[in-house]
């Protein structure tokens, strides 16, 4: 700088030989004050700077802690949620498992019962076919009894009757040839029609006993087929896959948890609907998990409406559960079904169970 301003002044003195000595230092003075303003303004403009600068440094260090506060919140308020699922998951687990293990002792119990009774009545059975072969027996021995009876005391008249012809026909031989000869063949013709006789009766008894054995075995069997289809278990648990599900669509679960007595799966798990083949009364039950406002949905039975689920405003999603109780016909269908789009999660799961 003083370099500078001392060739300023040798310029200058070359210039202004004709001025005076004072006159060239306010010269040299004022251009020493002009500059000193401007590098006081300069001065100023780096301290205003500098004050921006730091302004816009603040700032963005106050976003960044705004910014780590709410990454905090929301991880926070995502372990909350996760936890509550997860709570939530292991309640519904407990409650399958309990359910399951209730159905299970209750199983055991119809079949314990369904023995004990099955038992009862295969003695039963046998007593009564015991007492109708006694009674059978009985009544043949009595039919055999009487008929010896009557063969015996036939034969005794025929032997009185016949000692008192032959008295008579010593001495009437050969007036009375003839009517010995109608006597035996009249003899002959009762003990046939008296054989023939009991022949149709024993042939009768026979028809009617093997008649009444043959409608009680109708009818126990009968009975047997009933009480094994009342016994007979059906039980099945489904989940879905997640996705949209457009509005007005039944609801397919193909993921097939439990399976207890349902013989076409890929049916169900193709078209979304059960139909029963063992009539009864059946507990009926939907869980869907949603991420849509206002979303809603129906459990069906026949195409009719039976129960309807609305989930209102969801902030994360939604789970809604729907359960009832109802008779099903062999043939009846029971579906779930979508009112409006909606996303469905993989939880979201379908369960049926027959009750007696």
């Amino acid at each position: 700088m003083i370099g500078i301003l001392a060739k300023s002044l040798g310029s200058g003195s070359e210039s202004l030989l004709s001025c005076s000595k004072f006159h060239f230092e306010e010269k040299v003075l004022e251009k020493v004050v002009r500059l000193e303003h401007k590098l006081e303004v300069y001065a100023e403009k780096i301290k205003l700077w500098e004050e921006s600068i730091s302004t816009s440094l603040n700032k963005v260090t106050k976003e960044k802690i705004q910014t780590e506060t709410f990454v905090d919140l929301m991880r926070d308020a995502h372990l909350q949620d996760q936890t509550r699922f997860n709570d939530s998951l292991v309640d519904v687990k407990k409650q399958t498992e309990t359910f399951v293990d209730s159905m299970r002792d209750a199983h055991i119990k119809d079949q314990t019962r369904f023995n004990d009774f099955l038992v009862e009545v295969k003695k039963q059975t046998e007593t009564f076919v015991d007492s109708m072969r006694n009674a059978h027996l009985q009544d043949q021995t009595r039919f055999n009894d009487s008929f010896l009876g009557a063969v015996d005391r036939f034969k005794l008249q025929s032997e009185n009757v016949t000692e008192f012809y032959e008295r008579q026909m010593i001495s009437l031989l050969d007036t009375y040839s003839s009517k010995v000869q109608e006597l035996s063949e009249a003899e002959r013709k009762r003990d046939s029609t008296t054989k023939l006789s009991l022949r149709q009766e024993q042939n009768r008894f026979n028809k009617s006993f093997d008649k009444i054995v043959d409608n009680f075995q109708v009818r126990f069997n009968k009975s047997l087929q009933e009480i094994a289809l009342k016994q007979q278990k059906v039980a099945l648990t489904a989940c879905a896959t997640y996705g949209t599900v457009s509005g007005g669509t039944v609801v397919q679960f193909p993921n097939i948890k439990t399976n207890i007595g349902i013989t076409d799966l890929s049916a169900y798990k193709s078209t979304g609907k059960f139909v029963c083949t063992v009539a009864g009364l059946y507990h009926i039950s939907a869980v869907i998990m949603s991420n849509t406002n206002d979303g809603y949905f129906h459990i069906e039975k026949n195409n009719a409406i039976m129960i309807t689920t609305f989930y209102g405003k969801v902030d994360n999603y939604q789970t809604r559960t729907r359960v009832f109780v109802t008779m099903l016909d062999v043939g009846d269908e029971i579906t779930v079904r979508t009112a409006n789009s909606q996303y469905i999660y993989q939880y979201s799961c379908f369960t049926i169970v027959k009750l007696n």
